[in-house]
């Protein structure tokens, strides 16, 4: 039997355990369903023969009773009625005892039932007729003859039902205790058989798991051990061949794999020996060939470095002579000097727009440098991109309008936010409107759309930007569009000398967009026309906040004669301080000029000036130290000083007490306002309290500013924004009120940030909705929160306003 089931195959041996199994599962299967019909049999007849036929029998001696009470009261009641109502109740009783017995004869009768039955029915019938005889005689009267009638037959009647009875429930309860007996007779073999099977089961399942065991599970065993002790390096292991199955022949296949293995690991010791020396030999080339390149790169690093700040140098040495070049030729073109003739003109127009391109080349190839070595920052702030399209189509559109290029432009009701850097923002659409300009045909169009989309980032979707500007131009080869981004290259020479370029344009605004993690492309046609996309995040939802309006507004720079505060200057170069001296001159100012730094601090000590502007690079003592002496000196830490550089410096200037900082080169008309601008916050803040309302969309504001006016303050208004920033730092208010319209609204950087370049002595916070408990928990205590509801202002503004004047 052992050979025969070892010589089976895996999957017959295991159809041979379950078919023996199931085998035995089937007969203990069959027997318990045979023992358990009989079961249900028996408990059938329990109910049918016993409980049912005992119910039966019950049913009709209750109603027999209950006959017998009726007949009984029948024959002692004297009222008719009452009779009448009895008779019917023991017609009734006699119908339902004729129906229950009639029942009762239905389900049959067992050996000797029958005789009682048919005796029970004729004494039931006895009985009835002997009723008939007592109600007969109750209803003529003859009360005493119907109790003795009651007495006498009645009772031998009465008696002999009852005993028929008696003697159908006892037969009925024989039957019913031998119908019992019968179920536990059937219920006991029935557990017998099943316990009985059950083992015979255990032990079929015991023996087939032992034979399943040795044919299939130890040769699994063996093959396991085997190929361990292999993997620890034993090759010479082989594995017994016990069956025929497909086991045997798995161990007769991993017998073979062991002796190829064993052979492959004699001959691949000698690979690996030589194939070491092939590798420490490449290895010892590899360390050769890094020490070269981190030599080489050391050396790139350096000379990226030199490369920077000779950048930085030259940017700064050219932007100062550019200065005077671009200046003086201002000057001569608005005939400072006196007029000049058609030719000259033209020259000097020649003069100012080369040095403005040369300017333009300069500061594309410092920017790039910037962007390669990592220090090309952006300043995020929010500002609405449709004023900002409208600024740069403001310096495009005389261009265009010399060529009669139209120029379209997205406009709408409310202009929506972007966050980005302000100054790269406008860079990136001017050189792309430019361009759009320059490689246009003459009465061509330009159109500048923008739209938001949404894209999935990660877990959520991120709104974006997407500018597309369309020009009518030239156009560009699909093939020549890769080189449209990359840095000194032309598409065409031919192009380049008839249109002008260095192809730094694109190449920059890419560079900027991929700053704010953007992206720009274009699609093009020759001779139809191209159109550039520029993506970049939203960054914020809001909605244009009304532009800056001043209270106190800020006139155009005077021309009263009689007036002329003194500015000291103290540039590099005698050339930027005479092209200074010329432009302030032209303001109706008095110049002095410092030829270095120590003069520098002699003569404000000295004169005292309104102002001081100054550079960085000037003599014996440079510009931060010499604006940190001045800062720190109490007789001139209140002279406003402007800081005028050709690099980007300004949050060193500020932090050293600047309160404006110009890049080179220098615009004659913003150096007035800015100069005219701290000249009226100096005015204005002479014996008076001053006042700064930082609004950001709150109607309640302009009452507060008409209110503080009458009550003597000096009242200023800006924007949230970088115009509340210069404009605290020009005027060092005394308070600072910022107006809020909602709580959500409330941006504590920007307060803290503010009231810091104040250097006020109070801040206050107006709103009209109120501010949270955790919105007031994060201001501080130092910030007073005022709610302006519907009335005017209470004396609690004016009272915090006296008692900063007081400090």
């Amino acid at each position: 039997m052992m050979k025969i089931f070892s010589s089976l195959s895996i999957s017959r041996k295991i159809a041979a355990v379950f078919i023996s199994l199931l085998f035995m599962m089937g007969i203990g299967g069959l027997v318990g369903l045979y023992n358990a019909r009989q079961l249900v049999n028996v408990t059938e007849s329990l109910y049918t023969d016993s409980f049912k036929r005992g119910e039966t029998l019950s049913s009709v001696g209750n109603e027999f009773l209950s006959a017998r009470q009726e007949i009984f009261l029948h024959a002692i009641i004297s009222d008719e009625t009452s009779k009448t109502y009895l008779e019917g109740l023991m017609e009734g009783h006699r119908k339902k005892i004729d129906r229950l017995l009639d029942e009762y004869g239905k389900l049959g009768f067992s050996s000797g039932q029958e005789a009682i039955f048919n005796n029970l029915v004729r004494s039931l019938s006895e009985y009835w007729a002997i009723n008939s005889r007592i109600a007969s005689s109750s209803v003529k009267g003859e009360r005493q003859a119907s109790l003795n009638l009651i007495r006498t037959a009645g009772n031998d009647s009465f008696t002999a039902v009852l005993n028929s009875l008696k003697k159908l429930s006892v037969m009925e309860k024989d039957s019913a205790f031998t119908a019992y007996q019968k179920s536990d007779f059937f219920a006991g073999r029935i557990v017998k058989v099943t316990v009985a099977f059950t083992l015979a089961a255990l032990v079929l399942a015991a023996g087939l798991w032992i034979i399943l065991t040795r044919s299939i599970v130890r040769p699994i065993l063996a093959i396991e051990e085997s190929a361990r002790k292999i993997g620890q390096g034993m090759l010479d292991q082989r594995v017994p061949v016990a069956t025929d199955d497909e086991i045997g022949s798995l161990a007769i296949e991993f017998n073979k794999m062991s002796e190829n293995l064993q052979d492959y690991y004699v001959t691949l010791e000698k690979k690996v020996a030589e194939r070491t020396e092939e590798l420490k030999a490449a290895n010892d080339e590899l360390v050769e060939k890094k020490r070269t390149l981190e030599f080489a790169n050391m050396e790139l690093i350096e000379a990226n470095a030199i490369k920077s700040q000779f950048l930085a140098n030259v940017s700064h040495e050219l932007r100062t002579p550019l200065n005077s070049i671009i200046g003086f030729s201002e000057l001569l073109i608005e005939k400072a000097f006196g007029d000049l003739n058609e030719r000259q003109m033209q020259y000097v127009e020649f003069v100012h727009s080369s040095g403005g391109h040369l300017l333009q080349l300069i500061n594309n190839i410092l920017d790039l440098s910037k962007i390669e070595v990592g220090r090309m920052g952006v300043v995020m702030e929010d500002f609405p991109i449709l004023e900002t399209i409208g600024e740069i189509l403001g310096i495009l559109k005389p261009i265009a309008h010399q060529r009669n290029i139209t120029i379209e432009s997205k406009t709408a009701i409310a202009s929506p936010m972007i966050r980005a850097d302000k100054v790269k923002f406008k860079q990136i659409l001017l050189n792309l409107l430019n361009n759009a300009v320059k490689f246009n045909v003459d009465g061509g169009k330009i159109a500048v759309d923008w739209e938001i989309v949404e894209e999935p980032s990660g877990m959520k979707m991120e709104r974006f930007y997407v500018f597309k500007i369309k020009d009518t131009g030239l156009g560009v080869k699909k093939e020549d569009i890769p080189k449209l981004f990359k840095e000194f290259e032309q598409i065409d020479s031919s192009l380049s000398r008839e249109y002008g370029g260095t192809g730094l344009g694109l190449a920059l605004t890419k560079r900027l967009v991929e700053l704010h993690k953007g992206s720009v492309w274009v699609e093009s046609e020759p001779g139809v026309g191209s159109t550039f996309y520029v993506k970049m995040p939203k960054g914020t939802e809001d909605i244009d906040v009304p532009a800056p309006v001043l209270t106190q507004a800020v006139q155009p720079y005077s021309q009263d004669a009689d007036e002329h505060p003194l500015v000291l200057i103290a540039s590099e170069s005698q050339d930027i301080n005479r092209l200074l001296e010329i432009y302030l001159e032209s303001g109706y100012y008095e110049v002095a000029i410092a030829s270095d730094g120590i003069e520098l601090l002699r003569k404000a000590q000295e004169l005292k000036p309104f102002a001081i502007v100054m550079g960085i690079s000037i003599p014996k003592k440079d510009g931060w130290e010499a604006l940190n002496d001045l800062k720190s000196d109490p007789d001139t830490m209140d002279i406003p000083v402007v800081v005028i550089s050709s690099t980007e410096n300004q949050e060193l200037a500020y932090a050293l007490g600047a309160a404006e900082y110009l890049q080179k080169p220098i615009n004659k008309e913003g150096l007035l306002k800015m100069l005219w601008r701290l000249r009226s916050a100096s005015r204005a803040g002479k014996g008076r309290l001053k006042i700064l309302i930082a609004v950001e969309d709150f109607e309640g504001v302009k009452d507060a500013s008409d209110f503080l006016e009458k009550e003597g303050f000096s009242v200023f208004r800006a924007g949230a924004g970088d115009a509340a920033m210069a404009m605290a730092r020009d005027i060092k208010p005394d308070v600072v009120i910022h107006g809020l319209k909602l709580d959500g609204g409330l941006d504590l950087g920007f307060i803290r940030d503010l009231g810091a370049a104040a250097s006020a002595k109070k801040t206050i916070v107006l709103t009209r909705y109120g501010l949270s408990p955790e919105k007031k928990r994060l201001l501080g205590a130092g910030v007073k929160v005022i709610e302006h509801k519907d009335g005017f202002f209470s004396e609690t503004l004016l009272s915090e306003i006296r008692s900063a004047g007081a400090a």
